[in-house]
């Protein structure tokens, strides 16, 4: 069963992507303008570093309810672990895909968020039997480990024009896989974690019927998400601590920034899932409601798609543009467009595309989503 809250989330965090994404790669550096280029101080309003700690987050929940759902249909144990693995080599395998040829071949191991989800699968895979205390020291290790790990990779040697650049040798391929890429383990693999950890606390019901139980976990669920919000506040404001940790930063992702957008996550689940799924009725609400929410399934359903879709729609017409302006495919990226016009294509982008899956749906057309399953199941 498809939950509401998952796929509002899901889709908050595909259309904040989608905005991030344009804006960035199209404008994060226009000047021509007689105010001058244009600044990150002066795109406060980008929700920059929100969305892709949900999305991984939401992985880990949908993981652990795929999982629920095999083993209701009596799949065997064996056989859950051969298409979760499956499906994390088909993720991996399109993640370099689409490095090679809408990043281009000079990115192909940039290990960008697709890799990284199609790693975290395996990873699940292989500690779903696990103790929750044991998955809880290993989150705990990973967060006091990943600031040690980026120091002794020389982290900021890898980022020194403001984005990921790396030799073609095995210890930088190695190292970005693990500490400097744009979406490394150490410290991304938390929030996948903490999603397949959450997920029964929110989402399975309390035995017996009973109240008390529910009302305890969504205690314990708004506890962590309240202490982990208070915990960054306070690294960022009262404690001397070096930058790696004290600073709110995505890259590298800091600890008051894991802190932060953990207990975000974590509260947006527990007040969507209080609010929404306890309460939704699919045959109520307003005509606005109901398409609204049909809306969110149909993005949601189609998250992958369209992350990649979303991409090429921008970038292929900008390598392209370059191409036969300059002979350099990358020379306009990121100076290409005023802001004002960018963040408008991204909010065209996101209305254009929901009529266009309805479509896709109904003529059962292929989808990656599709090929993922077909290959996968």
């Amino acid at each position: 069963m498809r939950l509401l809250s998952i796929d509002i989330l899901r889709t908050v965090a595909i259309g904040m992507m989608v905005l991030v994404h344009f804006v960035e790669n199209l404008s994060a550096h226009y000047d021509f303008s007689p105010l001058g280029p244009v600044s990150r101080e002066q795109l406060w309003w980008l929700p920059v570093g929100f969305a892709a700690p949900l999305f991984t987050l939401l992985t880990g929940v949908s993981y652990r309810s795929w999982i629920a759902a095999q083993k209701d249909r009596g799949v065997d144990d064996y056989i859950i672990s051969k298409r979760t693995v499956r499906r994390g080599l088909f993720l991996i395998g399109i993640g370099f895909a689409f490095n090679v040829f809408v990043w281009l071949p000079e990115d192909t191991f940039n290990w960008d968020i697709l890799t990284f989800i199609g790693s975290a699968l395996i990873i699940l895979n292989l500690i779903r039997k696990l103790p929750t205390e044991v998955v809880l020291t290993g989150i705990l290790l990973v967060a006091v480990l990943s600031p040690p790990l980026q120091v002794l990779s020389d982290y900021y040697a890898f980022w020194s024009n403001g984005y990921f650049e790396y030799d073609l040798t095995l210890s930088d391929l190695v190292t970005g896989y693990l500490a400097t890429g744009y979406f490394p383990l150490f410290p991304w693999i938390i929030f996948p974690v903490a999603g397949f950890l959450i997920a029964p606390t929110l989402f399975t019901p309390s035995s017996n019927g009973t109240s008390g139980l529910r009302q305890s976990r969504f205690l314990l669920v708004g506890c962590v998400s309240i202490g982990c919000l208070v915990a960054s506040f306070a690294l960022q404001r009262f404690i001397s601590l070096p930058p790696l940790i004290s600073r709110w930063t995505m890259f590298p992702a800091s600890s008051s920034y894991l802190l932060g957008v953990i207990g975000m996550a974590l509260f947006s689940l527990l007040a969507l899932n209080t609010i929404i799924d306890k309460n939704w009725k699919e045959d109520r609400g307003s005509i606005i409601t109901r398409t609204a929410a049909q809306w969110c399934r149909i993005i949601s359903k189609h998250s992958l798609s369209l992350y990649l879709l979303h991409h090429i729609v921008h970038l292929w017409p900008l390598w392209l543009y370059g191409l036969m302006t300059t002979g350099e495919p990358t020379a306009h990226w990121q100076n290409f467009l005023p802001v004002i016009i960018s963040a408008s294509l991204a909010i065209f982008f996101c209305i254009l595309v929901v009529p266009l899956f309805v479509m896709v749906d109904k003529y059962h057309l292929p989808t990656v989503e599709r090929i993922m399953r077909w290959i996968g199941d």
